[in-house]
């Protein structure tokens, strides 16, 4: 199972995705401690960024697909709650406050990608990549995939992410804008951590409200999509169709 273990660090702590022989895949116990580690962070006083990277190899290689399987035979009312506690956790990184970075070690599939689209910047090796193979899967987009990916790299460009659901490598990435920064994977966290730094650096509030202006503009664009793709989702279960 994927731990998640904290890194302090003054101002800017760190926290690792630590399940290797999965590539860091997530488990219905990981989102759980996930969310219940945003709360930690925005409730913590001297805490202004957080860091989020993966260890090993991989940033996480999305959900566990055993999970997956055995969630399928769920009752309807049991799998929405399922489905609205993975859509809490972009509700979470979009309401707080203080500034969210993805550190991208290695592949970001699935849920993995997924969260990077709620940090507000992201930074990669060169081994990073991005992937949304949820469509060949027979799966479904979450977490807003389908508002905050072509808020930041355009329609046609997500168009060809989601519907191909081919690897895009880091290099590829920041050329759309999508990726800050490319640094090698010894300094990739300390990079991360000097913007971090810097970006909280200035006195009061500025950088709080700041970040949550930012936000605002595409809160509700989010809430719409959220409900899109869990009735969406619900709707094509309970009619026996898989989705795509």
């Amino acid at each position: 199972m994927t731990k998640l273990v904290w890194e302090e660090h003054d101002s800017v702590p760190l926290l690792r995705f630590e399940g290797t022989e999965t590539l860091n895949a997530f488990s219905l116990d990981t989102y759980e401690a996930l969310s219940e580690a945003l709360r930690h962070f925005s409730a913590h006083p001297r805490w202004k960024a957080l860091i989020l990277t993966g260890g090993g190899r991989a940033f996480c290689s999305g959900q566990d697909l055993g999970e997956v399987r055995d969630t399928a035979d769920l009752p309807n009312a049991a799998m929405q709650r399922h489905v609205d506690s993975l859509q809490s956790i972009t509700r979470q990184m979009l309401d707080i406050p203080k500034l969210l970075i993805a550190a991208v070690n290695g592949p970001a599939v699935g849920f993995g990608a997924e969260v990077t689209l709620g940090c507000d910047v992201r930074f990669a090796s060169p081994e990073g990549y991005f992937m949304f193979p949820e469509l060949a899967a027979g799966l479904y987009f979450t977490n807003a995939t389908l508002e905050l990916l072509p808020a930041l790299v355009g329609h046609a460009k997500a168009c060809e992410l989601l519907l191909g659901g081919r690897k895009w490598p880091a290099s590829d990435a920041m050329a759309a804008g999508f990726v800050s920064q490319i640094t090698p994977g010894a300094e990739l966290v300390a990079a991360a951590r000097a913007f971090a730094v810097q970006a909280v650096a200035s006195p009061g509030p500025g950088s709080s409200l700041t970040l949550s202006f930012l936000r605002r503009r595409r809160r509700a664009a989010v809430e719409a999509a959220l409900a899109f793709e869990t009735e969406t989702f619900l709707a094509n279960r309970i009619a026996g169709r898989s989705l795509p």
